[in-house]
């Protein structure tokens, strides 16, 4: 599907560039829907196209054999890949969508020809890039520094911060992720994450349930996540 100028104008990330830089993206950029669980590109793969995510959800994610690291859950408004393209190397991370997803798409071929042609553009790419920098080194630093419990309590409250909807009772928003995903997601095994979340659940500082976790103290779920170990 096409893209309209329009929808290009109201999104935060385009939302600043010019009238004319916009028409250009929206002549070359498409709509494009995809299912669960499709995956959008590979780590190893060359430079990947740009996705501005419009709805659903993609997690971020590092292999090494059998064990895997969950980078970033991008939400609708987010931009992923092409963050190899300036210097040609490997995509860094593999995306995969959680759930039905629907993202503007611009190719690297498009996109090194905006770059080109457009210095606002340009200002715009880079600075995507840092800030997809800026998480990742915070992400270094959390599994250095931080224990499991304040790992957690960090990835729940950054999904509240985004996601939740205050309700009777405290902060709720959709669990998304399975034991296996949250454990990828903190850097531990999946039974640790499980003692984790039912420790946190015995405290009374957090309800889960199949679809949907609740916090209920976010306070004191803060002051746990911003614990240092070393």
């Amino acid at each position: 599907m096409t893209v309209n100028a329009d929808l290009l104008a109201k999104s935060r990330i385009f939302a600043a560039l010019s009238p004319r830089t916009q028409r250009s993206i929206a002549e070359e950029a498409r709509l494009v829907e995809f299912s669960e669980h499709v995956d959008l590109y590979h780590q190893g793969d060359p430079p990947a196209p740009l996705f501005i995510l419009q709805t659903g959800r993609v997690k971020l994610y590092r292999q090494s054999k059998e064990n895997c690291q969950i980078l970033a859950l991008p939400i609708p408004g987010d931009c992923l890949g092409a963050e190899s393209l300036p210097t040609g190397a490997a995509s860094p991370y593999s995306a995969t969508t959680l759930t039905p997803t629907l993202a503007v798409t611009l190719s690297p071929e498009i996109l090194q020809v905006l770059m080109d042609e457009h210095p606002d553009f340009q200002e715009m790419f880079l600075r995507l890039i840092t800030e997809r920098l800026k998480q990742f080194v915070t992400l270094v630093h959390d599994l250095a520094f931080r224990d499991v419990t304040s790992r957690l309590a960090t990835v729940l409250l950054a999904r509240a911060d985004t996601e939740g909807q205050a309700v009777e009772g405290g902060i709720l928003f959709e669990r998304l992720l399975s034991q296996q995903e949250f454990a990828d997601m903190v850097g531990t095994a999946r039974e640790v994450v499980y003692r984790t979340f039912k420790r946190l659940e015995d405290d009374g500082l957090i309800s889960l349930s199949r679809y949907n976790i609740l916090i209920r103290d976010p306070a004191a779920l803060r002051a746990i996540s911003q614990q240092e170990t070393r």
